[in-house]
């Protein structure tokens, strides 16, 4: 008679992880991934949006300073600020100018362009006031997301030269 080992081996009753147990697993590191991913996506929208709130009111301090030596805002059916090529990437004392103009004073040396590739903020003006005009993705503090416009008095919703 043969001694057959695999017949009187006991099975190993050893402490593992079942197929459902790892599905599970992977479904909760999946949904904090998700969860991670969004949240990530949420605070680079309201990053890209402070940059442009804070670019707009360095531009309004720009042309603030430009009206007390001026006594008027630079004259423009519309323009893109900072654009290069545009003849509009500074603010001199001959209004919105492009960088070679070598014009004094300086009141902004170039103007801020927006946090997303190709965006630049856009300019109406005559002698009496301006409109800023830009987008924001998220709800701040100046209401939900859209196109907001700054003025010389703040910012609003409204497209008028203030």
């Amino acid at each position: 008679m043969r001694y057959n080992a695999f017949i009187y081996m006991k099975r190993n009753n050893l402490p593992g992880v079942t197929i459902p147990e790892l599905l599970i697993g992977l479904l909760v590191i999946g949904i904090v991934i998700a969860i991670f991913v969004y949240a990530l996506g949420v605070q680079r929208a309201t990053s890209r949006d402070s940059k442009r709130v804070s670019d707009i009111s360095v531009m309004r301090a720009s042309f603030s300073q430009f009206w007390l030596q001026k006594a008027s805002y630079p004259p423009s059916d519309g323009v893109s600020l900072g654009q290069p090529g545009s003849g509009a990437e500074r603010l001199g004392g001959n209004g919105i100018t492009s960088v070679s103009d070598a014009t004094t004073p300086v009141f902004l040396d170039s103007f801020p362009v927006g946090p997303s590739t190709n965006e630049y903020y856009a300019y109406r003006g005559n002698g009496q006031g301006y409109s800023l005009k830009f987008m924001t993705e998220r709800a701040t503090a100046y209401g939900p997301a859209g196109t907001y416009y700054g003025h010389s008095s703040g910012l609003d919703k409204l497209d008028e030269i203030k």
